[in-house]
């Protein structure tokens, strides 16, 4: 029996991506005031991180509806048997249970909802590599059991030089410790692929002594991996993310042996919405299995 996969905009795959695999995305909606857009519709990244700066005050987002949900499982169902809908994390959105009072609605399709515990390329990732397991012929069992394995080798981590936007959007949790007054702190922070919410990894002082722990942190984790998957975003801070990255691939293709896939995006508009602008991330997933 044939399988789709339904997503939302949270993702940040690139678009040839969804088109190769045919994945279906469901927009999120990122609202301005009185000003409303659909996320990877009505505005672009891009165009997001140019109007942070054109209002006073923080945009605000809103989930799709069940209503929204079924029309697209329904346009899925023209073309799969079953339904794979992986989402941002439950616990940072209400995405997820939209998804679930979809499918029980839809009683007549087979649909799994999964949270992915995770964000970004994070979710992006699972989305990936649900993908590949269907084209490598897995069935649903297979599928849901390694996606299942994968939250468990997989890392998402970033860091901010402003929580404000944090802070206002109420996604902060455990990572309250780090708002201070302490000058010049620059927190690395990860989200839990355990509970899907946020969790402080550490805080450094100085953005030289940051990166060096932001690469730390990912050559602890690639060490001793055979296949990785990494991941590099950034809300506008492209630079650092640029350096981030090509630091980090420098000392992976001069000291160790690895077969690596590397993907570079730019946060949703959803996203930046919570963690603004001054955000860059690594993505790591290991220990990828296909057969």
């Amino acid at each position: 029996m044939s399988i789709g996969i339904l997503t939302d905009s949270t993702a940040d795959l690139p678009d040839e991506l969804y088109k190769k695999f045919d994945i279906g995305v469901i927009p999120l909606t990122v609202n301005f005031g009185d000003d409303t857009f659909i996320d990877g519709v009505e505005i672009t990244s891009e165009e997001f991180f140019q109007k942070l700066d054109q209002y006073n005050e923080q945009p605000t987002t809103s989930m799709p509806s069940v209503g929204n949900f079924i029309e697209k499982y329904k346009e899925l169902n023209k073309k799969y048997d079953r339904i794979i809908s992986i989402h941002l994390s439950g616990n940072l959105s209400g995405t997820l249970n939209s998804a679930k009072l979809a499918a029980r609605e839809c009683s007549d399709i087979d649909i799994y909802p999964i949270d992915s515990k995770s964000i970004s390329l994070g979710l992006g990732f699972q989305v990936l590599y649900a993908a590949r397991l269907i084209k490598a012929g897995k069935n649903i069992s297979e599928i849901k059991d390694k996606l299942a394995k994968a939250k468990d080798n997989l890392l998402l981590y970033f860091t901010v030089n402003d929580l404000t936007y944090m802070k206002e959007g109420g996604r902060i949790g455990k990572a309250q410790a780090f708002l201070g007054s302490i000058l010049n702190i620059n927190p690395v922070i990860s989200i839990s692929t355990e509970t899907g919410e946020v969790e402080p990894l550490d805080k450094v002082r100085g953005k030289k002594r940051t990166f060096r722990k932001m690469l730390e942190i990912a050559e602890s984790r690639i060490s001793g991996k055979d296949k990785v998957w990494i991941g590099f975003a950034h809300g506008d801070r492209k630079e650092d993310m640029l350096k981030f990255k090509n630091k980090l691939i420098d000392k992976l293709d001069s000291s160790y042996n690895i077969d690596k896939e590397v993907y570079e995006t730019r946060i949703s508009p959803t996203l930046g919405s919570h963690v603004g602008p001054s955000v860059y991330a690594g993505f790591i997933m290991t220990d990828i299995e296909l057969n």
